[in-house]
Formats: C-alpha cells, sequence, structure tokens
C-alpha cells in the first residue's frame, strides 16, 4: 500500500501533477531500481551525494557501488545488502519519478522524509517500509465522518476498492484528492446495488478512454473501440469487485444480496447523492460513487 498513499501524499501537496503521476506509473513496470535510490530510501545516503556519484560515473568508467565505496559514502557489506533489496516494490515508483525527470533525488529525499514523518512510518535501513495501518491512512485519505456508524463500511469498501485493482487489474492505484475534479458530462457509469443490511448502491464513473484501457486489461483483449465487449467487460469488473465485497460482509455477518450491474452512458454529469472514492491509475481515473 506504500505506493498508493505516497502517490496520494506527492498530489495533495502539489509536488506532482496527476499526469506526472500516471506517467511514471506507467513506466514504473520497466523501471529497475538503481543503487542510489536504494540508498536514499534506506537512509545510508543523501539526495546530494548520490548526485555527486552520478556525475562522477561520467567521467570515470566505474560501478555505482564502486564509487560510493571510495568517497566513503557506503561499505562493501552496506552495497552487497541494498542490492538484495533492488526487487522491492515500493522503490519502483520512486525510480520512475526520477527517471522521468519530475524530480531530482535530493527533492525525492525531502518528499520521502516528510511523507514518513506526517504517516508515522519509521525508516528502517535496508528493509521494506513498514506497513501502513490501513485503517488509519485511509481515514488520512478519505473523510466518512457524515456516514456516521456506516463509515467503517465505507472505508472497508475502499481498502478492497485499492486491493481489487491491483489484484484483477494489475494496477498501482492511488486516492486522489478530492480537490482535483473530473469533468463527468459524456462518460460512462456502471451501476450495481448491494441489497440487503446493510444496503449501498455503486456507480463507477470512467471517461472513454479508461473503459477501454480497464476493459482490455481485464479482459485480455485487444479492443480498439468502446463496444458492447468493452462494457461488458466493465459491468463484470464492477460485479467481480462486488461480488468479493459481498463474501466480504456475509463473512462477517451481514445478509447482503447483488444485484445485476447495468452500464450506460451519462450524457451530464452525475449528480446521484452519496460518497465519492477518486482513484487515479496509469489506466486513468476511476470515481467510485456510493450511496447508502
Amino acid at each position: 500500500m506504500f505506493n498508493q498513499y505516497f502517490g496520494y501524499y506527492l498530489l495533495n501537496k502539489g509536488i506532482l501533477t496527476p499526469d506526472q503521476l500516471f506517467q511514471a506509473l506507467q513506466h514504473e513496470h520497466s523501471a529497475r531500481v538503481k543503487l542510489g535510490i536504494l540508498a536514499v530510501d534506506a537512509g545510508l545516503m543523501t539526495g546530494e551525494q548520490v548526485e555527486e556519484i552520478h556525475n562522477l560515473q561520467r567521467a570515470k568508467d566505474k560501478k555505482f557501488g564502486e564509487l560510493a565505496q571510495t568517497q566513503g559514502y557506503l561499505t562493501s557489506a552496506q552495497v552487497d545488502q541494498l542490492l538484495a533489496t533492488q526487487g522491492q516494490g515500493h522503490l519502483t515508483l520512486l525510480q520512475a519519478i526520477t527517471d522521468k525527470g519530475y524530480l531530482t533525488l535530493t527533492a525525492v529525499e525531502k518528499a520521502l522524509a516528510d511523507f514518513r514523518v506526517e504517516y508515522g512510518i519509521t525508516a528502517n535501513a535496508m528493509s521494506s517500509p513498514a506497513p501502513i495501518d490501513d485503517d488509519a491512512g485511509l481515514k488520512k485519505l478519505l473523510d466518512f465522518s457524515q456516514a456516521g456508524d456506516k463509515a467503517d463500511l465505507l472505508y472497508s469498501y475502499a481498502g478492497l476498492t485499492l486491493r481489487n485493482l491491483v489484484r484483477f487489474l494489475n494496477e498501482t492505484p492511488f486516492i486522489l484528492p478530492l480537490a482535483i475534479e473530473t469533468n463527468q458530462a459524456g462518460t460512462w457509469v456502471a451501476s450495481q446495488q448491494i441489497i440487503g443490511e446493510p444496503a449501498l448502491t455503486v456507480n463507477l464513473i470512467m471517461d472513454a478512454k479508461t473503459v477501454l484501457a480497464t476493459a482490455n486489461r481485464f479482459s485480455d483483449e485487444n479492443l480498439s473501440i468502446v463496444d458492447e465487449m468493452a462494457l461488458d467487460s466493465i459491468g463484470e469488473f464492477l460485479n467481480v469487485h462486488n461480488g468479493v465485497f459481498c463474501s466480504v460482509l456475509s463473512t462477517n455477518g451481514f445478509k447482503v444480496d447483488l444485484q445485476p450491474q447495468s452500464v450506460r452512458q451519462q450524457e451530464s454529469p452525475l449528480n446521484a447523492p452519496g460518497y465519492l472514492i477518486a482513484i487515479g491509475t496509469s489506466l486513468g481515473r476511476f470515481d467510485f460513487r456510493l450511496s447508502i
């Protein structure tokens, strides 16, 4: 969940724009985490020191780790330990951001340090970041306090949505600040009702580009237009996602059932009451509007 919360932090602080974060996420899948990012993340080197080594590499045909040892920034054992952590997923986003030139390593170092302070994460050299408690983390990103005793239901749905976007679409989702608005006119709306106790209506709002990209990813097809097959795929994605949520509710003793889903084009902005969960991915923006 590190990337989801860190992505939100970068957007909310105005450090990155939504488009920059989308581009970084698209590059993330092919990004190879370099030793400099590993060292900054572990707190063993500063961004300025890493930049110094990069500059030395332009003049000397030597590896980063070798030069860092020569300059006294790392030991041989630390280089080996850092390389052993190269596959950690949370680092690929940091690498993608620097690869795209959106932030310098010094800026990444500061943003990472400030983020850890705000979220109470202890930097632990050469290990994965301490997990962020989902409940506490989501309550920093979303405010469902007006839902009263149903707030926990909404937080549960939001957390599952983030996990299912990873599970079903192989995406790195992040909550968008609500100040980042979207034009909903001409978008597509997939709707479904969960009936029983609790009852919930879910409207998933996406533009045509996101519909097509999502349909291709979910169905593993190569669709070129938003046709019946694409819309069926979006409806099935919502159905499967809500089905998992109903299973969670049933396990917790609630009696619920799932109504058939529908997908329609919305010619004007959707003004349905409810609570908005705006999620950004490399596929596009997903707006889940929940009505209790």
